[in-house]
């Protein structure tokens, strides 16, 4: 215990915040960001097993000399999500230690295990049918209008997860870094004093986040940061080591939707506060942007106490139910909190990918009373909108001369986002009410990625990421003519991932409202 922590010093804001190490030679290093998608997640669960399935096919292709393989390396060293996207980095954490199958449209069993984790944990244990189970009422602890037995029961299946070979992918930050956001509805408190006198302005921040540092077999971890649990396999001993069981319930947390589904307890060493920062802009006349610490008010945190407790305590909701930046997160962990990530085609050798499932045009909330079924959605469709990504962040990965910033969202026959995908209705709910949508979801995704890989995330042919690492013979077959120059893809298309991807037709069975009322009343009645 102590009285309280001192003020983060200029050495250490420099080693955690701002010095990163360039990539290596021929490397180009990414985050994903995964953003809230209630049972959208079933798309961008699918987008997420497509990206492993397409990373291990080139790599393994590659590291065996292979001919049609490009020699050049990629570096996934990040994952930051939020509600539903908070579950998929949590399922990639653990899955991405094991060989498990790939889920396409004739493997997509109904009823069957298929062994993929994103396809079992979103399109059959995420059900509607399950969410009105009432374990909770008959224990007499209503916390919510939904049962989060079925998420219990997730995440319990993901912290045992271990189907498959074993497996070390060489693509993999060591060590990964998992970032999962959250609502803390506790706080943190912060107490600014202006001059010598008595006035200061106390602020209570709710968004928070947790960081992860997941060690994969093979690799160590002698000094982690400061401010982050530690994960491992095979009851490896680390530093600051948490159990796959903790980590799981702070996925749960991250989905905690406010109201709909249980609030988490969670707690963490309260020194983790300590290593929070803020960017101060330019000065007027000429000085450079500084970081600088946030200092928590301790005092309050200890409530009396002469020392502060060594661990804090808290109750956690949703990720997206505040703006709690994701994106910076996962920015600022490639390229440091003042540093930028090159965006010209030639010099780009990092990238934020974000996943929005719900990219595309929304309507605006009640202007004036309402009924209350009314004001529920509008609820509903508020902490939707705050898991969305900032118009800045939208406006630089839709620039199409912007090679940091990318964005996978739905597309299908037109359709664009929300539009395009089947589990949209009842705010984004209407998934958990009916498997086919979200199975149609997931496999959209998983083509929606093929796509975006070979049309989208690609590199010019003169990047040094390239440099002696393509033979002509691949530019030839795997290149792209872009405006008249030759654009190369960053992850290739080889071996399974280069089978075209097959979607189920659309499910226009549900397609009317008195059929999806049907279904609902199914789901309700038996």
């Amino acid at each position: 215990m102590t009285a309280d922590y001192p003020p983060l010093t200029q050495t250490e804001i420099q080693e955690l915040f701002i010095d990163v190490e360039s990539p290596a030679p021929n490397t180009f290093e990414f985050a994903l960001v995964l953003g809230g998608t209630v049972s959208a997640g079933a798309f961008t669960a699918g987008v997420v097993d497509f990206l492993i399935e397409a990373l291990d096919s080139w790599t393994n292709l590659r590291d065996k000399n292979d001919a049609s393989a490009p020699g050049h390396k990629v570096l996934l060293k990040v994952i930051a999500g939020t509600s539903g996207g908070g579950v998929n980095a949590a399922i990639a954490a653990r899955a991405l230690a094991y060989d498990f199958p790939h889920v396409v449209r004739s493997t997509a069993h109904p009823e069957r295990d298929t062994g993929n984790p994103f396809y079992e944990t979103w399109i059959k244990r995420l059900t509607l049918r399950g969410f009105l189970g009432t374990t909770d009422i008959e224990q007499g602890t209503l916390v919510s209008l939904l049962d989060g037995k079925p998420i219990d029961h997730g995440a319990a299946y993901l912290a045992e997860f271990a189907r498959g070979e074993p497996v070390k992918r060489n693509y993999l930050g060591d060590p990964l870094r998992v970032i999962l956001t959250l609502t803390n509805l506790r706080g943190v408190p912060y107490q600014t004093a202006f001059g010598n006198g008595p006035l200061a302005e106390t602020f209570v921040d709710h968004a928070d986040y947790a960081r992860f540092a997941v060690i994969y077999r093979g690799s160590t971890l002698s000094q982690p940061r400061p401010d982050e649990f530690v994960i491992g396999f095979d009851d490896a001993r680390l530093p600051q080591a948490v159990d796959w069981q903790t980590f799981s319930l702070f996925a749960s947390a991250t989905s905690a939707f406010p109201l709909g589904f249980p609030f988490r307890q969670l707690s963490r060493p309260m020194e983790h506060y300590r290593y929070r920062v803020a960017v101060l802009p330019p000065g007027s006349g000429g000085e450079p942007a500084r970081v600088v610490g946030r200092q928590p008010d301790w005092s309050e945190l200890s409530q009396g106490s002469p020392n502060l407790p060594s661990d804090y305590h808290f109750l956690a909701v949703d990720g997206g139910a505040t703006d709690n930046e994701p994106i910076e997160l996962g920015r600022t962990a490639l390229a440091g909190v003042l540093g930028r990530n090159p965006r010209d085609p030639k010099e780009a050798n990092r990238a934020v990918v974000l996943i929005d499932p719900f990219a595309g045009k929304t309507g605006l909330g009640p202007s004036g009373p309402t009924a209350l079924p009314d004001l529920v959605g509008a609820i509903v469709s508020t902490f939707m909108e705050q898991t969305r990504y900032d118009t800045e962040d939208l406006l630089l990965a839709a620039d199409p001369n912007v090679f940091s910033r990318f964005m996978i969202t739905p597309k299908r026959d037109g359709r664009v986002g929300g539009d395009a995908i089947a589990s949209n209705g009842l705010g984004a709910f209407l998934g958990f009410a009916c498997p086919a949508f979200m199975r149609h979801d997931y496999l959209l995704g998983r083509a929606n990625c093929q796509k975006f890989l070979c049309s989208n995330f690609l590199l010019h042919e003169d990047n040094p990421v390239f440099e002696s690492a393509w033979t002509p013979a691949q530019k030839q077959a795997l290149g792209k003519d872009v405006k008249g120059e030759r654009y190369l893809p960053i992850i290739p298309l080889l071996g399974n991932a280069s089978v075209p991807e097959s979607l189920d037709p659309w499910p226009a069975i549900y397609s009317t409202p008195l059929s999806i009322g049907m279904r609902l009343k199914d789901a309700f009645v038996g």
